[in-house]
């Protein structure tokens, strides 16, 4: 099964995502781009996050309301550890992100003149929701609400 997991789960896909994120925020702290997979390569939360509107509710009533989407979020979390370092680096390297004290957006990549697949494309749509969930707190806040255990 982790295998397959990590086959569906790559550093391909983990960087489309992550400079489809940097092209909504700009920069984001190493810490906080870490839970960013975990979120977006999990075909129900995106699914959940891309057929619903957020406009009032806080990431710790969705995690209450939406438990089962959350119960093995410290697993993923950690299965895809490796897997966002891994995609930051070729990111770095490949001159499209900027690692400083943040993770900064330099990319180039067309999401438009391209086809990236309806995985990609779905999960694009739920970044914006994904954002209006976390984007008033800080990350440290995040790490707790999320109960994660390094």
């Amino acid at each position: 099964m982790k295998e397959i997991y990590y086959t569906y789960n790559n550093e391909a896909i983990a960087s489309c995502v992550f400079v489809a994120v940097l092209r909504k925020i700009g920069t984001v702290d190493m810490a906080r781009a870490c839970l960013i997979l975990p979120f977006l390569l999990d075909d129900k939360t995106v699914s959940y996050l891309k057929n619903n509107v957020f406009t009032e509710q806080n990431l710790q009533e969705f995690t209450t309301e939406h438990r089962r989407l959350f119960t093995s979020f410290n697993k993923r979390y950690l299965a895809l550890l490796p897997i966002a370092i891994n995609a930051l680096l070729m990111l770095h390297k490949g001159g499209q992100i900027l690692i400083t004290r943040e993770i900064t957006d330099q990319s180039t990549i067309d999401f438009d003149s391209a086809d990236f697949g309806e995985r990609f494309y779905s999960i694009r749509y739920a970044i914006p929701n994904f954002l209006a969930l976390t984007a008033d707190l800080s990350t440290v806040q995040l790490y707790k609400i999320l109960k994660i255990q390094l």
